[in-house]
């Protein structure tokens, strides 16, 4: 069996004493795209957060294509991994050319590459190349995650972490960028973790879902075998929601009727 990519071993972290995350272990295999959906607080943020190091276990150990990220410099290890957050976090005095070039800039690519690749991620993620040229303010919030998302992209990391990186947006533009972030992970064979509140999200776009509680990981299943129903109350009902809106919109329409 192929060596998982991303390795839980026995993680917890804590926060004055309070577990954040509790004993998670798992494997992730390359090529997935895996959602970690939970209620605030349930500890998935922060099980992301150490896989580039943004957050140190308290205890145990993650594992990057075998290796403990603990031994790792953090940021060449964050050089390597993309990630897109909520919020983008755009460097506003800098264009969109010179937002996407940074990694590879401080990877000391040659710069006719980065050039190049500025161009090719930009019609990868669907923008036109007129938008180099402009500032952050200049765009969409939709706009801007999509610069954001070819930021993370730019050094061809073959991991995407992703946190809550489309909640900030209204339901179309999330649902666009939702159907694009999961055609880039197909196209270009990246390993994908996204944590978000929208279990819809994660059914629709995860070959994989974590729920997670209060720091502990409750179930890891296929979308498929989540629907079929889980013996985990707190489960069942965060992966009916929406199937409740549904109904709770059906019944609204024959109310009309």
């Amino acid at each position: 069996m192929a060596e998982p990519l991303i390795a839980f071993q026995t993680v917890s972290k804590l926060y004055a004493g309070q577990p954040a995350v509790e004993a998670v272990t798992l494997d992730i295999p390359a090529g997935q795209f895996v959602a970690v959906v939970g209620a605030s607080g349930s500890g998935k943020t922060t099980l992301t957060k150490m896989v580039n190091r943004l957050v140190e276990p308290s205890s145990g150990s993650v594992l990057v294509e075998g290796a403990d990220v603990a031994a790792s410099d953090p940021v060449q290890l964050r050089r390597r991994i993309g990630y897109v957050f909520q919020g983008v976090g755009l460097f506003p005095h800098l264009r969109v050319a010179e937002n996407i070039a940074i990694t590879p800039r401080l990877l000391k690519w040659p710069q006719p590459d980065v050039a190049a690749r500025v161009i090719e991620l930009l019609d990868l993620v669907g923008l036109p190349q007129a938008y180099a040229d402009r500032l952050p303010d200049q765009l969409s919030g939709g706009e801007r995650q999509r610069v954001g998302v070819a930021r993370a992209l730019a050094a061809r990391p073959a991991i995407l972490l992703m946190d809550e990186p489309f909640g900030a947006l209204d339901p179309i533009t999330r649902e666009a960028l939702g159907r694009a972030t999961r055609t880039l992970h197909d196209k270009l064979g990246l390993t994908t973790l996204m944590v978000t509140h929208d279990v819809q999200e994660a059914l629709l776009l995860a070959d994989r879902i974590l729920v997670m509680a209060g720091g502990r990981l409750l179930a890891d299943a296929t979308p498929r075998d989540l629907l079929k129903g889980h013996p985990d109350p707190v489960v069942a009902a965060l992966i009916d929601t929406p199937a409740r809106q549904a109904r709770a919109l059906s019944a609204l329409m024959g109310a009309g009727a």
